[in-house]
C-alpha cells in the first residue's frame, strides 16, 4: 500500500506536468527550476516552523526543507539572516494580489442592473449620459480616465467596439492579449485552486472544489459541452459578484479593518483533449 508521501508525490507530479510542459516550452531549465523549487521549500519550510509557534533556524528549516545547511549559508550568509530573508520571501509571496481596476470594471458591468440587459452585460457607449462606459469606469474610480481604461481593456480583448458601442467579451476574463499579465493570472489562480483542494486534504475543510469527467466523445460533443459551461457559468458569475458587492458595502461600513482581512477567490475551469494529445497515465 503507498506511502503518504508517495500519494501526495503522485499528484505532485501529475498537477504539474502542464507546467513543466509550459517551463520547457519557454525555455526554463531543470537546473534553473531546481533552484526556484529549493527556495521555495526554505520559504514554505519557515512559514511551517512559525506556524507551530517555533523559531526558523538554519537547524529547523533545514530538518524541514531536507536543504542542507550549506547551501542556506551559502545562499543566504549570516544564519540568522538567512531565515530572516526566507520569512520576509514568504510573506511576500503569501500576500495575494489586490484586485486590478480592469477585473473591478469587469466584475461591476457583469453585476450592476444599470450596465444589465436581464442577465447580460449591455453595450455600452462612450459619454457622460447615464448608463454609459464612462459613468461605469468613473464608479470603479476616478483616478485613470474611461479612454485610458478602454485602450487597456482593448489590448486584453476584454472588450471590442461594434458600431461604436463597447461589448464585453465574457470569456475574456482572464486577459488574452499581454503574457505577462496572463501569467500572472495563471499562478494566482492555479495557487488558490491547488490552496483550495490541499485545504481539504490536510486540514479537513470543505472548500468547494469539484469537477465532472467525462470521455469516449467526440471533438464535436466537446465543443458542444465548451459552450454549455460557457453559458452556465456567466449568470452564476454574475448571481456572485452581486453579492460580493454587497458583503464589500456592507463590511466597509458595519466591521472595523481588523475584520476585513479575509479574500475569496472564486472560478471555474474547462479543459478538452484528443487521442492523440492524451496525457501519460
Amino acid at each position: 500500500m503507498a506511502s503518504k508521501v508517495e500519494l501526495v508525490l503522485k499528484a505532485f507530479v501529475a498537477a504539474n506536468r502542464p507546467l513543466v510542459r509550459l517551463l520547457i516550452g519557454r525555455g526554463a531549465t531543470f537546473p534553473v527550476v531546481a533552484e526556484k523549487l529549493r527556495q521555495l521549500f526554505v520559504e514554505e519550510a519557515v512559514a511551517e516552523i512559525q506556524r507551530r509557534g517555533g523559531k526558523p533556524t538554519s537547524s529547523a528549516v533545514s530538518l524541514l526543507s531536507g536543504v542542507h545547511r550549506k547551501d542556506l549559508r551559502a545562499r543566504e550568509p549570516g544564519g540568522a539572516k538567512a531565515t530572516q530573508a526566507a520569512q520576509s520571501q514568504a510573506a511576500e509571496h503569501a500576500a495575494p494580489a489586490s484586485l486590478g481596476l480592469i477585473g473591478q470594471v469587469v466584475g461591476r458591468w457583469m453585476s450592476d442592473p444599470k450596465f444589465l440587459d436581464g442577465s447580460t452585460p449591455r453595450a455600452l457607449q462612450r459619454g457622460s449620459e447615464p448608463g454609459s462606459f464612462d459613468e461605469l469606469v468613473q464608479g470603479v474610480s476616478t483616478d485613470v480616465g474611461p479612454r485610458a481604461v478602454l485602450e487597456e481593456m482593448l489590448r486584453l480583448d476584454v472588450v471590442r467596439v461594434e458600431d461604436e458601442h463597447i461589448v464585453l467579451d465574457t470569456l475574456g476574463m482572464v486577459p488574452r492579449g499581454d503574457f505577462a499579465a496572463m501569467s500572472e493570472a495563471l499562478g494566482l489562480n492555479l495557487h488558490d485552486h491547488a490552496a483550495a483542494a490541499c485545504a481539504n486534504l490536510i486540514e479537513g475543510r470543505n472548500l468547494l472544489e469539484q469537477a465532472m469527467y467525462v470521455d469516449e466523445i467526440s471533438p464535436e460533443s466537446a465543443h458542444l459541452l465548451h459552450e454549455a459551461a460557457s453559458r452556465a457559468w456567466r449568470p452564476m458569475l454574475a448571481r456572485v459578484l452581486r453579492l460580493a458587492d454587497k458583503r464589500v458595502a456592507h463590511d466597509a461600513a458595519k466591521e472595523v479593518e481588523a475584520r476585513r482581512q479575509a479574500r475569496v477567490r472564486f472560478g471555474v475551469y474547462f479543459y478538452a483533449e484528443d487521442g492523440k494529445d492524451k496525457e501519460p497515465e
